[in-house]
């Protein structure tokens, strides 16, 4: 460990960085003591799973005193992004990129310096991970190569860089289960072994107090920088689970002991459709899907699957299926207990209205609309007599009914 050209052990510089970062730029600074720092010749740079610090020597060598506080930086916003518990089936790979992409913009806002190459995107600017992942990964699939790798400059596939993106695709796939993917990376959260340490929940939890309390430090000195703060938002939406949130919203527009498919007669003649009382299987359901382009085959399947997991336990009587983008291109009819298959087609500019008027010239009053888009289109100038749930691709509002984001699926 002593044969360093700046004399000083790799281990000590990493100490002096630390005090710096809690000098200049506290809400770093204070998370940084949450994690430990140990050498290890296995990492290729530096990796983090939420509770060590592991940076290979040789690596910190390379870095001059301002890169090495940028990377410190990096390492801990991974945990602090909750990026170590968060990845679930996702390639480890591209996981790594996707979150590089999120954290790099935010640490060079707060003016820090950073190695040269490293993964960095104005567009993923403020976006969660799994946000970044799902683009990087439609492009992928629409080049069908890995143009992204060849398209920039590399240097010695991560040696002086905190991650060159020329390292991922072909270099650095994962060799063993402790150094997956890239350089400077993020690893999944260590899972207790048998009664040993925090439970993967608990160490979630246990950062999201740590992020807390950095930031009021950091808000007392007048320090925390802005761009963290939209990061943090980001991640935060990206962990609640859609698929919770569209159950949550499904269950609150179907009432056991209500049915909007039997209007109160009595009041429909003045255009109050009062739900009558009945007590069976739901009566009929209107999914919408958008066909304008903006939904991606993931998104669609994601979709697809929840949705007929939710109508498995329902039975409603019928399912209604529109393709729409400006108007209502096919409708698909299901009995009470088909398995519905989404196929879209179409393909022009999006209008909801087509949606709306469909179900309305044939009076068809469902017990709940639900529509997949991006959320970009025409809508209604009035919200029709029925709940609607927008199962959004994108972080948009929509002038009534309940959005629940897919941003994240």
């Amino acid at each position: 460990m002593n044969h360093h050209h700046q004399q000083i052990p790799s281990g000590l510089r990493i100490q002096k960085a630390r005090t710096t970062l809690i000098l200049d730029h506290p809400f770093f600074g204070t998370l940084l003591f949450r994690l430990g720092a140990r050498p290890s010749r296995a990492v290729a740079t530096m990796a983090t799973d939420g509770i060590s610090m592991f940076y290979n020597p040789e690596f910190v060598e390379t870095l001059n005193a301002a890169e090495l506080i940028g990377v410190l930086a990096h390492e801990v916003m991974h945990p602090a992004l909750q990026h170590h518990t968060r990845r679930g089936d996702r390639n480890q790979v591209r996981w790594n990129m996707a979150c590089d992409y999120a954290i790099n913009p935010m640490l060079l806002d707060a003016g820090l310096t950073l190695p040269k190459d490293v993964l960095i995107d104005d567009r993923f600017r403020g976006m969660s991970a799994e946000r970044i992942y799902n683009l990087i990964e439609e492009e992928k699939n629409q080049e069908g190569s890995s143009e992204q790798a060849e398209s920039k400059p590399g240097g010695e596939a991560g040696a002086s860089e905190d991650k060159a993106p020329q390292s991922y695709p072909n270099a650095r796939e994962p060799q063993t289960p402790s150094t997956p993917g890239g350089v400077g990376q993020v690893l999944d959260a260590r899972t207790p072994v048998g009664e040993e340490g925090p439970s993967v929940s608990e160490q979630s939890r246990e950062w999201q107090i740590a992020v807390e309390q950095a930031e009021s430090v950091a808000r007392l000195a007048g320090k925390m920088p802005g761009g963290a703060v939209r990061t943090l938002e980001a991640a935060q939406s990206a962990r609640v689970d859609w698929r919770e949130l569209l159950r949550r919203a499904w269950s609150e527009t179907t009432p056991a002991d209500y049915s909007w498919m039997r209007p109160n007669r009595r009041h429909v003649w003045c255009g109050l459709y009062l739900p009558g009382i009945t007590s069976e299987g739901v009566g009929e359901i209107a999914v919408a899907v958008d066909c304008s382009g903006s939904i991606s085959a993931r998104q669609l399947g994601l979709f697809e699957a929840e949705i007929r997991s939710i109508l498995a336990g329902q039975r409603p009587k019928l399912v209604h299926v529109l393709y729409f983008d400006a108007a209502v291109q096919k409708v698909e009819m299901y009995q009470a207990g088909e398995p519905i298959s989404l196929v879209p087609v179409g393909g022009g500019g999006t209008n909801f209205r087509p949606c709306f008027d469909w179900l309305r010239e044939r009076g068809i009053v469902p017990q709940t609309l639900v529509l997949l888009t991006d959320l970009c289109g025409t809508f209604p100038i009035e919200s029709p007599p029925y709940p609607v749930i927008w199962a959004s691709t994108e972080n948009r509002r929509a002038p009534f009914g309940q959005v629940v984001s897919m941003e994240a699926a």
